[in-house]
C-alpha cells in the first residue's frame, strides 16, 4: 500500500557545495538535474535528491509505488495533505511523530 523507500530528499542552504560533495567527492552518478536541484543514484533503485521541494524544512523520505487513496486513508489520523500532481507523478505529504516529512508517491 505504501510502496518502497526509494529516495531521500535534502533541502540545501548551499546547493553548489552539497552537489560538489555528493556528486564529485562521493562520486554518486547524476540521474537528472535542473536549476538548484539534482537527483543522484545511490544504487539499487534508490536516489538522493538535493535541493528542490522536500515538503518540509530540511529533509524528507519518499516511498514510491503506493496506492495513494488507500495509503492516504490509512494515514488519515496523521493529517496527510491532499493528493497533488507533481511532474509526472502524484503525491501527498504526511509528518511522522517527530515532525519529519514523508512523501507517498504513486
Amino acid at each position: 500500500m505504501f510502496g518502497q523507500l526509494t529516495a531521500t530528499l535534502i533541502k540545501c542552504t548551499d546547493f553548489e557545495a552539497m552537489r560538489a560533495f555528493y556528486r564529485d567527492r562521493l562520486g554518486l552518478p547524476t540521474v537528472k538535474e535542473g536549476e538548484n536541484w539534482i537527483v543522484l543514484d545511490t544504487g539499487e533503485g534508490r536516489e538522493l535528491v538535493l535541493g528542490g521541494d522536500t515538503g518540509g524544512d530540511t529533509m524528507a523520505l519518499a516511498f514510491t509505488g503506493a496506492d495513494l487513496p488507500r495509503a492516504r486513508e490509512a494515514l488519515a489520523p496523521a493529517g496527510p495533505s491532499e493528493i497533488e500532481q507533481h511532474d509526472t507523478m502524484h503525491r501527498f505529504f504526511v509528518r511522522d511523530p517527530d515532525g519529519n516529512t514523508v512523501l507517498i508517491i504513486d
